[in-house]
């Protein structure tokens, strides 16, 4: 079991650690055996290691190892009990079986009769509360509900506090009128309780119990005593109880018409704490007292849940005055985690005043996308596509656009991370009246930053970009998408290549000017189709077998598939195979092709019998085919007309690839014939010899081949220390700004 396994329990006795051995640590089997024979220092050992056990064995370790924990925890030592209790912490968000989530309640419900109280009472507490979800019904009226009605009139305050938590905690599984009847009373009277950690606990109870009950069960039993709680002596107690308030107001605001409690308690109380909150923001929060902090921390939190509720009932401008400049207040106080409320519940400001009184919110996003503290930024970024919903035609639309440029330019990974994941649907929203893309020339111009974070940051943005590529101007797909595009597929991990080959693709399909597409296309198929190494023939394969769903019957063929059926000779079977696999699937655009059935014909004679085997059974299914569908007719026939109205050239479909004429490249805007403005750094202008070689084709290509080995192998995607990005080709770049 480890290297000290001679040694019996007392003779750990003065010794400070345990060195498992491999076939402990490898192993989730005897893992479980070294927690039920080991002693109690190699238990810990184990139980330390368990959320590594979980994220490389996830189903072993639950339906081995945390049964095994279940069934021995409650014999073991103190700290071997609390370290079971973190353990199963990574456990109970999971999806777990039945079974398993039993044993959990099972364990706890002993192991909380036998402490009573202390720090494993509660750590044990907070497990049972929270896999309270994943118990069945049965569980719940046989086991919790029992031991919960118990201890609500429990002597100790330990076990009172622990019924006020999982009270909360059973509304969300109990039917409502179940609820009333079983602990309504109980909730009552706890919310009297001598001892302030109880209150406190049961009005943060009263949030969930009170948007499951009816409004009128609330409004007799449930008001009376959140007021009270409101004004009560401890902070902790009014905060909570502020807290219930709003998501209870919240969850009942279709009621609030016709409801008195909204208008002589509810309304009342906001205003007042907007009042409040604008004087205390107003000061340096570093010389207030914890419990006003406190205070205005939680209102910033559930400013968005009263608004919501209440703004339909604020019957004058003074109203709303007051609340929005207690919320201007709080952007601007010197306190993070109010700001960071306030970010977080923008959307919902947006969508209560954005559209009738947007003019009382500006500077609102713009202080936000601009704040000193991260979380702050990377909340707002997480949520400003809605936010972009409201306001998008509003007065704040520069704003606005000048906020996403911030939020996606940020120093920080993490909130370009967030403000990128939701790009494509905020330019959609953006775009619905008046194109969006041009006002976000920062964004375009700095894309080479987002494409150096992570690899998954790096799949996001290609992506994004893939799903935005109809919104974004031609000048911008051609001079700063294509180009970091393909820098992404060439210097990045599999997934990544195979998510910029696509999103090139489409970009092709949404560049009106043919000469402009062509260079680019010229230029996947120099580096990609042609490449020297085997991955980036993959990755074209890959971008083709996308095509078809993009291009119509004629430009894919002409555009792609001629060149992929070329492939049919590749040196390696991996092509080879890939290859064989795109002409499955793209029957019915290409059966009637004579490259498409000599490389049928040729790759069911290959050497290499797993290609020939995917070729025999393609040839049979060629065979079997009878002529495309009406439906896929249609369907072509609709993608054909949609690119000549796109392309403006009815002989598109005629035109062949690669057949432009050399162009010199020139400036936008100036009389100087050296390309001057990108988004990359680039080096001294390229004599125009050599760009007339590149377009040519003068240039053998051996030469333009780049790439000697594959920079990371295929499927290596688990690492996030992707290298930086390399200087950017000059090739691509110069091949990509082709001048109109």
């Amino acid at each position: 079991m480890s290297d000290n396994a001679d040694l019996d329990g007392e003779g750990y006795e003065g010794v400070d650690y345990v060195i498992l051995n491999d076939d402990v640590l490898t192993s989730v089997y005897n893992a479980s055996n070294v927690l039920v024979e080991g002693n109690d220092l190699e238990r810990l050992a184990v139980l330390f290691q368990f959320p590594q056990f979980l994220e490389h064995c996830p189903s072993d370790t639950i339906n081995i190892m945390i049964p095994e924990i279940c069934k021995h925890a409650v014999e073991w030592t103190e700290n071997a009990i609390m370290a079971s209790a973190e353990a199963l912490y990574f456990v109970i968000g999971l999806l777990i079986p039945d079974g398993t989530a039993a044993a959990i309640v099972d364990v706890s419900l002993q192991i909380l009769e036998r402490m009573g109280r202390g720090d494993i009472f509660d750590a044990w507490g907070e497990i049972l509360s929270m896999i309270v979800p994943q118990v069945t019904s049965d569980e719940v009226r046989t086991k919790l509900i029992p031991a919960t009605l118990e201890r609500c009139t429990s002597r100790t305050i330990e076990s009172r506090r622990l019924a006020a938590r999982l009270i909360g905690s059973l509304a969300d599984v109990t039917p409502a009128e179940e609820l009333e009847s079983l602990f309504l009373q109980k909730v009552v009277v706890l919310c009297d309780d001598k001892d302030n950690s109880v209150r406190a606990m049961i009005a943060q109870s009263l949030a969930t119990v009170g948007r499951k009950l009816a409004l009128k069960v609330v409004e007799e039993n449930l008001w009376p005593k959140l007021c009270f709680l409101v004004e009560d002596d401890s902070a902790r107690v009014r905060a909570a109880a502020v807290r219930a308030v709003a998501r209870i107001g919240d969850a009942h605001k279709a009621e609030a018409a016709t409801s008195n409690m909204f208008k002589t308690l509810l309304l009342p109380m906001f205003i007042e704490k907007c009042k409040d909150a604008t004087i205390t923001a107003a000061t340096d929060l570093r010389t207030v007292d914890d419990d006003t902090y406190v205070m205005l921390e939680i209102f910033a939190e559930v400013y968005g849940y009263f608004l919501d509720a209440l703004n339909p009932l604020f019957e004058d401008e003074e109203t709303w005055t007051l609340t929005l400049n207690g919320l201007r207040r709080m952007v601007s106080c010197n306190g993070p985690t109010v700001r960071h409320w306030c970010a977080f519940n923008l959307p919902a400001v947006s969508s209560c005043c954005g559209d009738k009184r947007p003019d009382r919110i500006k500077g609102v996003l713009h202080a936000l996308s601009t704040d000193t503290d991260v979380d702050t930024r990377a909340t707002l970024a997480a949520g400003i596509h809605e936010s972009a919903r409201v306001l998008r035609d509003t007065e704040l639309r520069g704003e606005l656009l000048v906020s996403v440029g911030e939020l996606m330019t940020d120093q920080n990974p993490q909130v370009r991370m967030n403000a990128l994941s939701h790009f494509a649907e905020l330019l959609e929203v953006m775009s619905d009246k008046e194109p969006a893309a041009g006002k976000l020339d920062k964004v375009f111009t700095n894309l080479e930053v987002l494409s150096q974070d992570s690899w998954r940051t790096q799949k996001v943005l290609a992506e994004q970009l893939n799903k935005a590529a109809p919104l974004i101007p031609q000048e911008m797909l051609c001079d700063y998408v294509a180009p970091v595009l393909f820098q992404m597929a060439r210097e990045s991990t599999y997934l990544v290549r195979n998510t910029s080959i696509t999103a090139a693709v489409r970009v092709l399909r949404h560049i009106s000017t043919i000469r402009r597409r062509d260079h680019i296309h010229s230029h996947f198929l120099k580096e990609w189709a042609r490449g020297k190494v085997y991955w980036t023939r993959l990755a074209y394969l890959e971008g083709t077998d996308v095509s078809h769903t993009i291009f119509g019957k004629k430009l894919y063929n002409r555009m792609f598939a001629e060149e992929a059926f070329k492939m049919r000779n590749d040196p390696v079977s991996n092509v080879r195979l890939r290859l064989v696999k795109l002409l499955q699937n793209t029957i019915a655009q290409s059966w009637d092709q004579k490259l498409y059935t000599d490389a049928l014909a040729k790759l069911v004679t290959d050497s290499d019998p797993e290609v020939k085997e995917a070729a025999l059974e393609c040839q049979q299914a060629v065979k079997d085919f009878k002529g495309p569908s009406p439906e896929f007719i249609k369907e072509d026939n609709a993608r054909e007309e949609a690119e000549d109205k796109f392309f403006g050239r009815p002989n598109t479909h005629t035109q062949k690839s690669g057949a432009t004429k050399p162009v010199a490249l020139t400036t936008r805007n100036t009389s100087n014939k050296q390309f001057t403005k990108g988004p990359l750094p680039l080096k001294p202008p390229v004599p125009s010899d050599v760009v007339q070689s590149k377009f040519t084709g003068a240039e053998p290509l051996e030469a333009i081949a780049e790439h000697g080995e594959e920079p990371m192998a295929n499927g290596h995607h688990g690492s996030e220390n992707i290298p930086k990005a390399k200087k950017p080709n000059r090739k691509l770049r110069i091949a990509c700004c082709v001048a109109e």
